[in-house]
């Protein structure tokens, strides 16, 4: 049995087919996306709220479909929603403090580019 993630155009709401609640399938807005990391082969959500999502896909699956939404891949492991670079910054190991003060890595081949485009955040 294959799992696909389904996004509509237009739509703002990532449904995760695979990711079963109580109350049925699990839906999640991309604005409440910090970023998303990977686990072996799952796929973890980290909200703004501070909840995290477990998922049964790859965060491969993720990348090739909110990449061309406004997410960033910075490292093997993770995806940074852009919306949230601004409000990000790169501490001298070369990692990213989060909003919310964590810290996650960045590929070295990532970060002159990731600066780049943190920057031209801060301008606008």
């Amino acid at each position: 049995m294959t799992a696909t993630v389904g996004l509509a155009v237009g739509e703002s709401v990532v449904h995760l087919p695979r990711f079963q609640t109580k109350r049925g399938e699990r839906a999640i807005d991309l604005k409440q996306i910090v970023y998303l990391s990977a686990q072996s082969n799952y796929t973890i959500f980290h909200l703004i709220t501070g909840e995290q999502v477990l998922t049964t896909l790859s965060l491969s699956s993720y990348a090739s479909l909110l990449e061309a939404r406004g997410f960033i891949r910075i490292h093997k492991s993770n995806l940074l929603n852009g919306h949230y670079l601004g409000k990000c910054r790169l501490v001298r190991s070369g990692e990213l403090m989060l909003p919310n003060g964590k810290i996650i890595g960045v590929a070295r081949r990532k970060r002159s580019s990731l600066k780049k485009i943190a920057n031209e955040n801060r301008t606008k």
